[in-house]
Formats: C-alpha cells, structure tokens, sequence
C-alpha cells in the first residue's frame, strides 16, 4: 500500500474514534438525526472496533458478503426499508458504505443513520452493532439479541451432521 492511502486510513480511524469518545450529530447528504450518546453505546462502539476472534470471528465468516450497499449518495428511506427487511430474514447483515456520504466520513455516523432510517421503517430499536471493518468500508449489523447469541456461541448455529449413506440390505 501506498503511503497516501495508509495516510487517509488512519485519518478515517482516528476520526470514527474521536466519534465514539464524545457526544455529536451526524449527518447525511439528505438529512440530519441527533446522536443519543451513552457510556454504554460509547463502549459498544468502541468494542465494534476491536480485532475479531472467537465467535464474533464466525458470526462475520457467517455473514459472506454484503447484502445491501450504501453508494455515494447516501442512505435513503428506502436503505433503511431493505436493511429492516433484511433483518427479518437473517441474525447478522454486512453493509458495504461508501463513508464518504456520511459526516466526516464516519462508519459509526453510517450505523447510526442507517439504524435511524430502519427504524423509521418500522425495524426495532434494538439493532445491534457487531462490527466495523474499516479497511473494506463494511458495518456488520445484528438484529436484537444478536450480540447475546454471538457472545454464548449460540450463533451462527453448528454446521449439519456429515450425511451418511445408507447401507443396502440384502
């Protein structure tokens, strides 16, 4: 990699850090929302940056590729609908976002709009972050309860028995 581009990665780290240590709103292209900001949510988010292993490392294998794709433009209502119904059909979601639409280029402010504009769709309110995984721009999203199911190994669930093929009679 070239130096401008590990440049411009720790400039879009160290600002989605700065984000997590202290109160702000963001914005998109389209709109504004008001960050709630607690000590819990500050530790979550900051946890979403953390290496993964263990569970957490098989829930983000679980999850393939992402299944919705935020564009330059940035998030809509009908983002927000998909990412709703997306989170009716599966435990975790992988989003690929173009930070770029988002206030200082924060994938956190991305999270947080994304997560407002589902809810606004009629998602609940307590999706939950997984991860971020800066380096390819990616949020991992988790419906309600998700973290809990990582955390116990409850999830992603244990891949079916070897199939063994009957023997025949004679």
């Amino acid at each position: 990699p070239s130096l401008l581009s590990l440049l411009s990665w720790a400039l879009l780290f160290s600002q989605s850090l700065a984000f997590v240590t202290r109160e702000s709103q963001i914005y998109s292209n389209h709109q504004s929302w008001p960050l709630k900001s607690s000590s819990s949510d500050n530790n979550a988010s900051a946890a979403a940056f953390e290496p993964l292993k263990g569970n957490r490392q098989k829930a983000w294998q679980h999850a393939k590729k992402p299944l919705l794709r935020i564009g330059g433009k940035g998030a809509t209502k009908t983002h927000g609908n998909s990412l709703r119904q997306l989170l009716d059909q599966h435990t975790v979601v992988k989003v690929k976002v173009n930070p770029s639409a988002f206030e200082d280029e924060s994938l956190l402010n991305a999270f947080e709009v994304l997560k407002q504009l589902a809810v606004e769709s009629g998602a609940n309110d307590g999706m939950e972050l997984i991860h971020i995984r800066t380096s390819d721009k990616v949020i991992l999203f988790g419906k309600e309860g998700a973290l809990g199911l990582i955390d116990a190994g409850d999830f992603p669930p244990p891949p079916p028995p070897p199939r063994v093929p009957k023997e025949e009679e004679e």
